[in-house]
This record gives structure tokens, sequence and C-alpha cells, in this order.
């Protein structure tokens, strides 16, 4: 980095404030080089981020992350809580003052909590020279890269201003747009921000609600639709609904492709992940064979069955443990087997089973060490996923990430005693089955979806239902660069598709399913498959079309990056994401420079040293 250079930040949530954290704290090895700072929101107030933010989301809603799981910023996010007024938590929707460490609490608090980091950040910034201008409610529109212009790069704001700068880091986080969305059909592509689907003060929905997904975005909703139809209360240790007179006919219908609900909070040995703690880095480039190649299977044998045979045994689960240890259970059959262990006939029964074992848990200080050396493995491969060939690629995605984001997944208690009271309630289901929107009828205020399911001879059962209220909460999709927010980086040149190679062309046809054929591109004796999103390399610099990171830009947008990092999931990854870019301005030539697999593991290493808790 240039000295006296100019920092642009595009976004000011949560991965912008550990940027700015990881700034400060290697402000000594960064010299002079960030002298000036340029922070763009849209939003009208920095530092919170769309997930935690009042504007988008609502007071009912709870974090999916305890405090303790947290990367601490200039504190932890309990100990910040218990420094607040009575009056204050209870403006942020916490009643019991008794802070704890692994307690849950609602993301609006989280939001204030990173927004107070946010300012504070700034403010030691300022102490140590660097000019920080902040631009609320602007959005930057464009980048332009420059080369043979000083500084290099050119921001265009929506206002019609232009902005230079040295280097930017993007990290605009979620981004939903309503143009999507038929109000006039009942149809919404998001639940963002979440006022639009609330009925008016006086007014309720007095029929039955389509949620599409059964994941932390459609429990979001139904928290938020619930507590405007009826009321809460707890008796005798259980949570109970009942649905006001004036809400007859409420009644909210989730749908899945597999019937599953997500399992539930469990306490950790070490809540949070590290990139580096099962195994060396020396020892995982150690595994990649002649071709270059990180396999799925070599990583699981070498890697993660003797953990997760270890892991087994403290478990009390001493026969899953031998299995392992002696090779009977694949990547494959041990993924079958939990995921057996979870398919209930009726998920609701399923998660009122698994309540209390789990409080047991969280509550007892008991871990559940499996699904937590599982999480931190995957975490690991995430920071090295760019070495998998298109095999493997696809594997994770159709075969490990389900039941990642299904098994592994932790939905809070305090969500599930919720969707438990409403089920009980008769106010909430939940339907298996692929679902197709084929219909947006604004004459007659539906939306029509098709509903498939395939029975035990392999025939397609279908069934349509009706909504006059239907919301997509399965998530924002990856972006490619069609839908890139800064096209002029895409006409250059500077940001393309991410690909993986495979590591045997001659079969690539046979392991593609046929509805991603399309995916498949053969570039002279190379055959490759086209990753969600855009590629970048370790430190997240934007590819180009000879494979050369920018050396100016770094993209640390999930939805940006979801190809060539597949579990770059919540705050540990914002963390960890934004110390690699920093490290890497540190540690690597100022010049354009691609990360090669040893270099970018000794950063990820350096970044695991990096403290993940405040100074004492």
């Amino acid at each position: 980095m240039s000295a006296a250079s100019t920092l642009a930040i595009i976004g000011s949530g949560a991965t912008a404030v550990y940027l700015l954290q990881n700034l400060v704290q290697a402000h000594d090895r960064l010299g002079d080089s960030v002298r000036r700072i340029l922070i763009f929101e849209q939003s009208s107030t920095l530092g919170i981020g769309m997930p935690y933010s009042p504007e988008t989301t609502d007071i009912h809603h709870f974090c999916n992350i305890a405090s303790e799981e947290i990367p601490a910023l200039d504190e932890t996010f309990a100990d910040w809580l218990r420094a607040q007024s009575v009056l204050r938590l209870q403006q942020m929707g916490i009643t019991n003052t008794d802070i704890s460490d692994h307690g849950i609490y609602p993301r609006i608090a989280l939001g204030q909590y990173l927004h107070a980091c946010f300012e504070r950040h700034v403010a030691a910034l300022t102490r140590l020279g660097v000019a920080v201008e902040t631009f609320p409610e602007m959005r930057i529109v464009d980048i332009a890269d420059l080369p043979d212009a000083a500084p290099g790069l050119q921001l265009s704001a929506d206002d019609g201003r232009t902005f230079a700068c040295d280097r930017v880091v993007i990290v605009t986080g979620h981004h939903w747009s309503e143009d999507a969305d038929e109000p006039a059909a009942g149809y919404f592509a998001s639940p963002w921000p979440i006022k639009k689907i609330l009925p008016a003060a006086d007014q309720h929905h007095r029929f039955p609600i389509g949620l599409l997904g059964a994941s932390l975005s459609a429990f979001d909703v139904a928290s938020s639709l619930a507590h405007r139809h009826g009321s809460f209360r707890e008796e005798n240790g259980r949570m109970h609904y009942e649905l006001g007179p004036e809400a007859t006919g409420f009644r909210l219908v989730m749908h899945s492709s597999h019937g599953w609900l997500p399992h539930l909070q469990f306490e950790q040995d070490e809540p949070r992940r590290r990139i580096y703690r099962h195994v060396s880095r020396e020892a995982l480039l150690a595994l990649r064979d002649e071709h270059g190649f990180l396999r799925l299977q070599d990583y699981f044998e070498q890697v993660c069955r003797p953990v997760l045979a270890e892991a087994l045994d403290s478990d009390g689960e001493p026969d899953r443990a031998r299995r392992l240890r002696e090779g009977e259970l694949s990547l494959r059959d041990l993924v079958e087997a939990f995921s057996a262990d979870h398919l209930y006939r009726d998920p609701f029964a399923g998660m009122q089973a698994e309540l209390g074992p789990a409080q047991e848990s969280v509550e007892q200080d008991r871990p559940v060490r499996w699904k937590e050396r599982l999480d931190d493995l995957m975490y690991t491969l995430n920071f090295h996923a760019e070495l998998m060939p298109a095999e493997d690629h696809i594997e994770f995605r159709s075969l490990v990430m389900p039941f990642l984001m299904n098994v592994i997944a932790a939905l809070p208690l305090p969500s599930a005693r919720m969707l438990l009271a409403l089920h009980e309630a008769g106010c909430l289901e939940l339907v298996s089955g692929r679902v197709h929107v084929t219909a947006r009828d604004q004459e007659k205020g539906e939306t029509v979806v098709e509903v498939e399911n395939d029975d035990d001879d392999g025939n397609t059962e279908k069934s349509t239902q009706r909504y006059r209220l239907f919301i997509d909460c399965s998530g924002q999709a990856p972006t490619s660069p069609d839908d890139y927010p800064f096209p002029s980086l895409v006409e250059s040149g500077h940001v393309m598709a991410a690909f993986a190679d495979f590591a045997d062309p001659s079969a690539a046809e046979q392991t593609v399913p046929a509805a991603q054929q399309k995916f498949i591109k053969h570039v002279g004796d190379r055959v490759r498959y086209k990753l969600p999103g855009i590629a970048v390399d370790a430190a997240a610099a934007p590819l180009d079309r000879a494979g050369q990171p920018h050396p100016r830009i770094h993209d640390l947008v999930y939805a940006h990056t979801a190809g060539v990092r597949p579990y770059s999931y919540g705050l540990q990854a914002c963390h960890d994401s934004a110390a690699l870019v920093v490290e890497s301005w540190i540690q690597t030539p100022p010049a354009p420079h691609m990360l090669r697999p040893r270099e970018a593991a000794r950063l990820a290493e350096t970044v695991d040293h990096l403290p993940h808790q405040p100074d004492a």
C-alpha cells in the first residue's frame, strides 16, 4: 500500500467493524500507509448492518449466536450488555438483567453493540492520526479502475458525486431488493425490511400465510407475525401461544424441500472457530495430490476421521467412534447416519424431544463435541475450498452443506420454544416438498405454488396451494457477474465468474446432475464447473480474465464469494475475513500478486493467532 493512501470501505456493518478493529490493531505494522478512510453506508446509521438494524429487523428477532461465540471487539457483547441501564436493556427487548455469556438476545441489541464498537474504532483511528470520513445515506453504484491515473480507483455515488481512493474494501453484506415483490399478488421475494409484511396496527392477517423455507428468516417472520396476532406466555417452564380472538384464521405454513427443522443450540468447549485448530497449515497443504487438488475424501480420511472419532468417544458414542477409526464409515455414511437420527416423522415432535437435552447441554455445560468439531473442520475447509476440484465442490454442496445447515445449525432455544408453542396452538405447520411459484395473480390477490414430492417408487406427486400472502424466506442468492453491483469492474474484465477445474475431465458429464450440465465449460484441455458468485483469491481480491487478483480491491460480501468460500457464515467469518485482508497488505508485495496456497495458508495461520478476546 502506497504512503498516505486513501482506503474506501463500502458498507459499515459487522465486517466493516472488524476491518476497522484490525486496522487499529495493525496500525504500527501498516505504518503510514493508511492515512485516510472513507466509509459509505446506504442506511442512516453506520456500524450496525442490515441483520441488526431497526430499519429492517424487529425487536422480536433473536441472534443465532451467543456472546461467547462472537469474536470480541473492545469488549464482549455480554460485558457491553451488563454495562447498560435497565431502561436501555428494556428498549432493546431485554427484560432479564442477569446477562449470560451463553444467553441469546435480540438482534437489535447486537446491532447497538456493533454501533458502539464502530464509533470507538473510528475514535481510536482518529487518535492515531487517521482521517476518517463517514457518508451515511449514500450508496456507491460503481467502481472504475483507473490504473494510469492516481490514485487508481474512482467510486461513483447515487447522488452523482465521485470519490478517488487507492484501495477499496467491499463489505455491503446482505442486500434485499424490493423490485421483485408483487404486493398486489401477496408475493414478497424476501421478508426484508420486515415492516412491509406486517399488518396495520388495527388489522390482522386472518388467513394462511405461506413461507418458503424453514430456517432463521422464516422463524423471524413467524415471530414478528405471531406477536401481532396473539401473545406468548410461560407456564411451568413451557411456552404457550394464545391467538387473539380478532385474528381467527391466522396460520403460518412453512415449506421445506426435505421437511426438516434445524437442530438446536448446544454447548461447546471452544465456542469460537479457528482456521487451524485441528490441523496445521503444513499438514493440510501436504494433502494436495500431484495436480495440486485438495480432495474432500483425503481431508475427511486424514483430518476429520481421527478428530471426529475422539469427539464421539467423548460424547459417549463408542460404537460410532470405533467404526470411524476402523474405516467402516465414509463421509457419506457419517452424514446419512446422523441425518437418520434426526429424520422425525413429525419434525415438531422431534424438536420437542431435543429441547430438554439441548437445555441441559447449555445450562449444565455439557458440550456436544462431535457437532462442534465437525463445524470447526468444515470452517477450516472453507478457507481452502479454492483447492478443491469441481467434483468435490459439487459433493460438498449437495451432501455436506445441507447436513451442516440442518443438523449442525444451532437454532436458539428461545426460537425453538416459540415455534413449538405456535405449532401446539395450531398456528404453524411444516409442509415438505420442492416448491415452484407458478402464478402471481394480481386480480385475485393470490400467489399460486406447486409442491412436488417423490414417493417410494420414484414417482412425483404434485399439489397446489394458493396464498393471499406468500414470503420467500430462502435467503439471498449468490451474485453472478451479471448482477454484480459495480458494472464497470465487470465490463473491464476485473470481475469474473468463479470456476473450479475437474480432477477427471473425462467424467465431468457423469459427475454433474442433468439440471447443472449448463455449468460445465470446456476451455482447451481443461473442463471447468461454474461456481456461485465471483472468483477471488485467498485475500478476497477479485480475479480477472487472466486469473490475476486486483491489487487494490477486496470483496468480502458472502453473496459475491459463496462459490470459493461456501461456509463463511456469521460473525466469526466476518472477523477472520477482515483480518485476512489487512494481513495481506502487510505480508505480500504491493504489486499484483496471486496468493499461492502456501502464502494463503500462512495468512490464515497469522489470523488464527490474532486476539479473539478484548485486550486485558
